[in-house]
């Protein structure tokens, strides 16, 4: 199996995997619920898809923290404090999370079968190809979904 969403098997892997997500799951580590944990995976994923704008040049630092997290580090490390616009801890009620779930699968079917390239930029590694927002997706949904230990 790929470990990137760009490929039909990978994305149908975190698809099997949110299925078995139960809106009383309880958090390994993290303050999220899983109702919160779709909202902000599905949120994320509309930027990436939707995004428009100018492409910034990476800073040394963005391509050093690039080739560390892309070659080195086969998952998210766990507690690591993203974007705050993506923050979603007490913006969704719990009685939408089958909601948030069907949203999910259907973003994350819409990678595998993308037309026009991903080249939207990343807040810590700074512009992306298709392939590496392929690979950063994937990694980003697993580490959520491990998370609530699917």
């Amino acid at each position: 199996m790929k470990r990137t969403v760009s490929d039909e098997l990978g994305a149908e892997n975190l698809i099997s995997r949110v299925d078995q997500l139960t809106t009383d799951a309880m958090p390994l580590w993290g303050k999220m619920n899983p109702t919160e944990m779709l909202l902000h995976c599905n949120a994320t994923n509309q930027a990436i898809l939707n995004w428009e704008g100018k492409i910034r040049k990476a800073t040394f630092r963005q391509k050093l923290a690039k080739f560390v997290w892309m070659n080195l580090m086969p998952n998210f490390p766990k507690n690591v404090k993203g974007v705050k616009k993506f923050d979603m801890k007490g913006l969704v009620d719990s009685g939408k999370f089958e909601e948030e779930r069907k949203t999910f699968i259907d973003l994350l079917r819409q990678f595998p079968m993308h037309q026009k390239p991903l080249i939207s930029p990343h807040p810590f590694f700074g512009p992306l190809n298709t392939a590496e927002w392929g690979k950063v997706i994937w990694k980003h949904l697993d580490h959520h979904l491990r998370q609530f230990g699917v």
